[in-house]
């Protein structure tokens, strides 16, 4: 752990940032052309022109930026505020298009933050009087959210060098990349793409028409959860809810072990999917809160609880946020459930928020060492181990502190809900939603939610998505002013 803070000795260089910056800024102009290509087909000028203008701000300054000379290495700092600005600016640019939509600047900059970072939470009182651009918009800013800014461009854009190895393997990841940067986000890319054409095949003769299946595969392959409907999936028939659903916990799945299962030997790769920890403690975890939202549901007499418990439950441990009955008339210990299950999330190298199963079975896994460790003579050599693989105490360190961290933005982010009179259980599921990149919400979040409410909850957002630790680096002084070294 000590020589991860003592990267921070040096703060980031100028041109590096900049340089690495203007290569994300030129795979967003891409991805913007897909909603300004959705707009000028859909004769919605006046959106158009701001999508317009978007796209060629991005690529005349990002071309500039990156004809910056810079060095070719990239310290820890630097890849994790790179990645952070993707997340930070990305919002900002793409919030004045939303607000074609005569929709008020804060609203429209929690909408694209929402989007970007994969939440799902909405300050609209109502989806369905909004144009077909603004929903598609949505659903398409969570699609890349989903798989990453950063990923995308080393996937597209980058070379096969140390500076792109550096951004789409960063150091709080928790895992190293055994091929090429390159060749890991090709993958991630190959595996995304896979699952969006699954969906669309399963989903657009179930939805009825394809707008509503483009929209709710990419809200679900992105596990992000924006809707066409205010009833989110309770507008939907019964069946096209759980192919939607288990679209979403497909995408809760790391993207490489798809990879990794396709490749391998025809008879090994159900070994291969059944022997991935993380998927087995989804799959668990999955069943085991949709089961306690049935019991529930049953005990307090709720329409079908059989359907909405499994689906409600899916949605949080997957951290996609759709619903199918409104999360205000679920009962107390339901929405303490679904906290708990918000703040864990989905898979390590999936589209899922949450601090992550691998992180809490790293911490399980210590907490057991210890108890057996103190049945062990002075003198007994022994190490956990998690899946055959030994724990480091540069692991078990991460997994503590992210988990912490996200407790901690929970707790403080809670309180300003508690001064302001809101019900502290409806205010936690709030502030853990946000967190967690879910979207699910009690009500809480409105047009009408006071202007300081709806910071923080932005502040979540991105806090969650970036799982804090490279947006505390970014706001930490001494990453910006303080000693540089090598060419700047």
């Amino acid at each position: 752990m000590n020589n991860r803070i003592g990267v921070l000795s040096y703060a980031v260089r100028p041109r590096v940032v900049a340089k690495y910056c203007g290569q994300l800024a030129l795979m967003l102009a891409l991805l913007t052309a897909v909603p300004l290509g959705f707009a000028l087909l859909e004769t919605e000028w006046h959106a158009a022109v701001r999508y317009g203008i978007v796209c060629g701000g991005l690529l005349l300054g990002g071309g500039m930026m990156a004809r910056l000379v810079a060095p070719g290495d990239i310290r820890d700092n630097e890849a994790l505020t790179i990645t952070a600005m993707a997340f930070l600016c990305t919002p900002v640019v793409m919030a004045w298009p939303l607000a074609a939509e005569d929709i008020a600047p804060m609203d429209a900059l929690f909408e694209a933050i929402s989007g970007v970072t994969t939440t799902g939470l909405s300050s609209l009182h109502s989806v369905e009087q909004r144009s077909s651009l603004f929903l598609f918009g949505r659903a398409w800013m969570q699609w890349y959210g989903g798989l990453g800014i950063v990923v995308l461009s080393v996937a597209l854009l980058m070379g096969h060098h140390a500076a792109a190895r550096r951004l789409a393997d960063p150091p709080e990841s928790g895992e190293r990349l055994a091929a090429t940067a390159r060749t890991h986000a090709q993958r991630s890319l190959a595996a995304y793409l896979g699952l969006t054409l699954l969906g669309l095949a399963l989903v657009w003769p179930l939805a009825g028409d394809g707008f509503t299946a483009l929209v709710h595969v990419l809200a679900a392959v992105s596990t992000g959860g924006f809707s066409s409907f205010d009833a989110s999936l309770g507008a939907m028939g019964r069946t096209a809810a759980v192919v939607v659903t288990g679209l979403a916990f497909l995408g809760a799945i790391s993207l490489p072990l798809y990879w990794r299962t396709f490749h391998a030997r025809s008879g090994a790769r159900l070994r291969t999917l059944l022997g991935d920890v993380e998927l087995r403690a989804l799959t668990v975890g999955c069943l085991f809160v949709g089961g306690l939202l049935v019991l529930l549901a049953w005990r307090h007499g709720s329409d079908a609880p059989w359907y909405n418990g499994l689906l409600m439950g899916f949605s949080a441990q997957t951290t996609t946020g759709f619903s199918s009955m409104p999360v205000a008339e679920m009962d107390s210990a339901s929405k303490l459930v679904m906290i708990v299950s918000m703040l864990a999330g989905g898979s390590v190298g999936s589209s899922a928020g949450g601090f992550k199963l691998l992180r809490l079975l790293i911490l399980l896994r210590f907490l057991q060492f210890m108890i057996r460790r103190s049945a062990l003579p002075s003198h007994a050599v022994a190490e956990p181990y998690l899946a055959g693989q030994r724990l480091d105490s540069d692991d078990i360190q991460r997994a503590l502190l992210l988990i912490l961290a996200f407790v901690g933005i929970v707790i403080l982010s809670w309180l300003p809900f508690l001064l302001l009179g809101y019900d502290p259980l409806d205010a936690l599921f709030e502030v853990a939603s946000a967190c967690g990149s879910v979207g699910l919400s009690t009500g809480i979040t409105r047009p009408e939610l006071e202007t300081l409410l709806k910071v923080v909850l932005c502040f979540d957002m991105i806090a969650g998505r970036l799982e804090i630790i490279a947006l505390l680096i970014v706001l930490y002084p001494s990453n910006w002013i303080g000693r540089r070294s090598g060419k700047q």
